[in-house]
């Protein structure tokens, strides 16, 4: 099944444009945007007239250039380092005929052994600083108020070797002297905005903050989005697309949040997803025999959400907890007193939301792969309900990307995209791929399909707005069951021809 995945795979590589970072054509005209942000606690510019925050990190350089890179010559070959977009840091070795080697060559290995072995300690140091840096930039999604000067925020950002490669490849607002706030990203030696034109420089007093889906427009956002594909901007984490959870009609007024509640899921996945999204569980639970655990993250501005779990009740099940409510707690002085859902920020209530909604759409018993397969059986009729229920944010995300990436794949006339399925008709079938699970069913009859296609990373070449292994998942069943007559897997193939 897996050379079948391989051979079809290509159908998704479309007519993509060449460049990565967009050239703007023209000067930019005013547009109206949100109000200025106040200032942080911290004392961060969210206005003219107020200082420079101090702490500015200390983040290394590496010894690169300003373009993110670094050559040296060792035994008649050029060691290149090099980061080449915010994800991706590559060391390369090129010969007399310019050719680069992504290997050490043979004849470096023994007499230029501690050369080599210096540079890919270099590559691994990279490698850590630009990841340290994409979770920097990242938690300034929760900060409403954290802005700088435009002059400080070159310095800190813009023009470092590392940190420049993450700033690069997201959007920024700058505010004019009227405290209007424009959207840009930066291009080739110019701010470009959504329609491609150039912003006007701005002063170095000029404030500047990290965009947010959240504080734009509809249309602004979707405009973003149709930048970042066609432009195939490598973003440092899901900005352009990136889910937005706001304040629900039965949550106003209300001190916690049944959003996620009674969701099923594997309690490694989730301590993993924890350590990754900066959420510390109490050790002290149920789970632990104290009492009911709970797992927190500090957000900026003296915010803490709370997500409360239990264990599930089934016997047997200790690798499974049950998720609670959500609650968030203010700052007072030394202590944490709890605050209504309409009291925090906006941004904090989406940015904590939004981590649960991750936490319950990765760790989910439902989207589990061996579903039905596996040999339990408990809480059969929550996997049955979730695995092709109605998807939560990161699917309507993937239905976004998807809206604007199969028109440019070779399967586009074999798609229909709707609220919970991609539906991909076939030869010998049609399909129904569920956009939060990934799960397929075939009609008419409705019929579970289990289609476990290979892991490999980059095996198709196709170029995705953000990471997410279940957008290439479904893609990926996508393109090898529009052609199912093709396929040479027996066992697949015998399930397929079930009942036809």
């Amino acid at each position: 099944m897996f050379d079948d995945l391989r051979a079809h795979l290509a159908a998704l590589d479309g007519p993509w444009p060449t460049r990565k970072r967009p050239i703007a054509t023209r000067t930019a005209t005013a547009r109206p945007g949100p109000a200025a942000a106040p200032p942080t606690d911290d004392g961060a510019p969210g206005a003219p007239g107020v200082p420079e925050p101090t702490g500015v990190p200390d983040v290394p350089a590496h010894g690169l250039g300003g373009d993110g890179s670094l050559a040296r010559d060792v035994g008649g070959y050029q060691a290149v380092l090099t980061i080449e977009d915010p994800l991706t840091v590559r060391l390369t070795y090129v010969g007399a005929d310019g050719y680069p080697l992504p290997t050490v060559p043979g004849a470096l290995k023994v007499p230029h052994a501690a050369e080599i072995r210096e540079l890919k300690a270099l590559a691994k140091g990279v490698r850590g600083t630009l990841a340290d840096e994409r979770a920097r930039a990242e938690a300034l999604m929760a900060a409403d108020g954290r802005s700088w000067r435009h002059g400080a925020w070159r310095r800190e950002w813009l023009d470092h070797p590392v940190s420049g490669a993450v700033a690069r490849g997201l959007i920024w607002e700058f505010q004019d002297p009227d405290g209007v706030w424009h959207a840009a990203t930066p291009g080739e030696s110019v701010l470009v905005t959504v329609d491609g034109r150039a912003l006007p420089v701005p002063a170095d007093a000029a404030p500047v903050r990290l965009w947010h889906p959240a504080r734009a427009r509809p249309a602004a956002v979707r405009a973003w989005r149709d930048f970042v594909i066609d432009n195939r901007m490598v973003q440092a984490f899901k900005q352009a697309f990136r889910e937005v959870c706001a304040l629900g009609p039965d949550e106003e007024g209300a001190l916690r949040s049944d959003r996620f509640a009674g969701h099923i899921v594997r309690y490694a996945r989730l301590r993993e997803l924890f350590r990754e999204r900066g959420w510390r569980p109490d050790h002290r639970g149920r789970l632990h025999g104290g009492a009911p655990p709970a797992a927190r993250r500090v957000l900026g501005g003296g915010w803490r959400a709370v997500l409360h779990y239990d264990p599930a009740e089934a016997a047997g099940q200790g690798d499974r907890v049950v998720t609670g409510h959500v609650r968030f707690e203010r700052r007072d002085r030394r202590h944490w007193s709890r605050a209504g859902l309409a009291d925090a920020p906006p941004l904090v209530f989406s940015e904590a939301m939004r981590d649960v909604g991750l936490f319950v759409d990765a760790a989910s018993i439902a989207a589990d792969p061996d579903w039905p397969d596996g040999e339990d059986r408990h809480h059969l009729h929550y996997r049955r309900e979730a695995a092709f229920g109605r998807p939560g944010a990161a699917a309507e995300a993937r239905r976004a990307a998807l809206e604007r990436i199969l028109p440019r794949t070779r399967i586009a006339d074999r798609c229909a995209l709707g609220d919970r399925f991609l539906d991909v008709r076939g030869e010998l079938r049609t399909y129904r791929i569920h956009l939060g699970t990934a799960h397929v069913r075939m009609e008419p009859e409705g019929t579970l399909l289990r289609v476990v296609p290979s892991r490999r990373k980059g095996q198709s070449g196709l170029f995705l707005p953000f990471e997410d292994e279940r957008l290439s998942l479904i893609l990926t069943k996508a393109v090898l069951l529009a052609a199912d007559h093709k396929i040479t897997d027996e066992p697949l193939l015998r399930r397929i021809r079930t009942g036809l």
